[in-house]
């Protein structure tokens, strides 16, 4: 991913911001954290962050979901029929 590549992301998340698919702390913290490894260097370096930041919101989904299912006892099938 290029600088302009990694400036074309940036956009892209600030329209999901905008969207209200991706949180305006998520948007915030990759920009910052591609500034930090540098908007010029090896592109393999942010997709590796993005990387990260996906398996983050992986786990925490996931220990929501726990935590939702031991403190109601609901399944997550009956999350599903709610939406």
């Amino acid at each position: 991913m290029a600088e302009n590549g990694i400036r074309e992301l940036i956009a892209a998340l600030k329209r999901e911001v905008r969207n209200g698919t991706i949180s305006a702390a998520t948007e915030h913290h990759l920009r910052r954290e591609f500034a930090a490894i540098g908007w010029g260097r090896d592109p393999s370096l942010h997709v590796a962050k993005l990387d990260d930041e996906v398996r983050r919101h992986e786990t925490e989904a996931r220990v929501l979901r726990e935590l939702r299912d031991t403190a109601f006892g609901v399944a997550q099938a009956a999350s599903a029929v709610a939406k």
